[in-house]
């Protein structure tokens, strides 16, 4: 999120470097193209995060996947290991525990894939919610000193127009 610090600051800095459009006006002249031209980059480089948290979603969904395809081929090897020792009930047996545990394990893993998955999305969601919050709560701040300097500027105006017509 530096770079939207950086493109407040511009703006600040156009704002700053503006000058009154005329000197019985309360509007100030302001260089368009740049300003323009800031939101333009602000509007780039917001995304990023979203874009990173989709990408996020989709590698959660790959693990997933993966994990859930582990299992699927542990399953099925465990089933065809199975039937392979059906022949002797003994062996069967053991090897109906060891699909059991092998299929708990599975699920186990596969289960802590996906909280793994989802921990690490919140957690990139979280900072990208965090970031943004703070850019908008920059923002206001920045809109409040604005807003206070052009009721300065009114106030300045009309004391001196009230001066100009003696009273």
């Amino acid at each position: 999120m530096e770079p939207l610090y950086e493109y407040l600051d511009d703006m600040e800095d156009v704002l700053d470097a503006s000058g009154k459009a005329n000197p019985f006006s309360t509007k100030i002249a302001v260089d368009k193209g740049r300003l323009i031209d800031i939101i333009s980059d602000i509007r780039m480089s917001l995304p990023n995060e979203f874009k990173q948290a989709q990408r996020t979603i989709a590698d959660q969904d790959k693990i997933i996947a993966e994990a859930k395809n582990r299992a699927d081929n542990i399953i099925r090897n465990a089933d065809a290991e199975a039937k392979a020792l059906a022949s002797d009930h003994e062996i069967f047996r053991r090897a109906s525990e060891d699909a059991v545990e092998i299929l708990d394990e599975a699920k186990r893993e596969a289960k802590e894939y996906r909280l793994t998955a989802v921990g690490y999305v919140d957690d990139l969601l979280e900072q990208a919610e965090s970031q943004i919050k703070q850019a908008m709560d920059n923002m206001e701040k920045q809109h409040r000193i604005l807003m206070e300097y052009f009721h300065q500027t009114v106030d300045v105006i009309y004391e001196n127009r009230q001066e100009l017509r003696g009273r």
